[in-house]
């Protein structure tokens, strides 16, 4: 299975980079995105992030399928 996962603002930071194609095992949830090495600097921060899985908001237990984008968002501010 591939997957793909957008960072945006400070999780792009973080993990320098705003896109990476992983190959989850059969079975992988939404956060199971964070157990790759390369999301390691997210980890301090992963209450504060939301994910989203092909454009809606979803919950961590979220199953993931061949294909899907997974958005990785950190809070945001306005003003």
């Amino acid at each position: 299975m591939t997957v793909k996962v957008l960072l945006f603002a400070s999780a792009r930071r973080w993990a320098g980079a705003g896109e990476l194609t992983l190959e989850p095992k059969a079975g992988a949830r939404a956060s199971d995105v964070f157990a790759d090495p390369r999301l390691a600097a997210l980890v301090p921060h992963r209450a504060a992030l939301r994910l989203a899985v092909n454009e809606e908001f979803v919950a961590d237990g979220h199953p993931l399928k061949d294909g899907d984008v997974v958005a990785v968002l950190p809070p945001v501010s306005g003003g």
